[in-house]
């Protein structure tokens, strides 16, 4: 039973931000406790599994469910996933009815099981958004150091 005294949660969301706003978000969202099921790093390269292509399949398909968002660039590692979000243009749908869709079409296919809540954070300015890609795209070279590995 949850009881607000004992489990003190946080937003980490922008106070006062409009997450429904043109712009960029890094996204991460891992699976519930770590576990390793969307595939493994072979050489440096992630080799997806069943799921792992499932998963590959849902996100994609957001922008054709969602027209006004787009998927920048993406990594689907062992047991997380890291995505830039883009929200193209004005809209009434906030990124977390995107992320609460993809779970709920992952949950149903497959029965993945995700952490709670996920990780973003909003990409300012250029400089941020090259670093932020270069994390994404080198992210399985890293794995071993990867705060996600197990």
């Amino acid at each position: 039973m949850y009881d607000s005294n004992k489990h003190k949660r946080h937003s980490i969301r922008l106070k006062e931000y409009n997450y429904t706003r043109e712009g960029l978000y890094f996204i991460t969202i891992c699976i519930k406790n770590r576990k390793c099921l969307l595939g493994e790093i072979l050489e440096d390269k992630m080799q997806l599994n069943d799921i792992g292509k499932m998963i590959e399949k849902e996100l994609l398909g957001v922008k054709v469910k969602f027209p006004k968002f787009n998927i920048d660039i993406y990594q689907i590692m062992p047991n997380h996933i890291h995505f830039i979000l883009e929200i193209l243009d004005k809209t009434d749908i906030a990124i977390g009815s995107i992320i609460r869709y993809f779970k709920g079409k992952v949950d149903t296919k497959s029965r993945i099981y995700w952490q709670r809540n996920y990780y973003e954070h909003v990409i300012r300015n250029e400089k941020e958004y090259y670093a932020i890609c270069n994390y994404i795209i080198n992210n399985p070279y890293n794995w071993k150091e990867d705060e996600n590995y197990t």
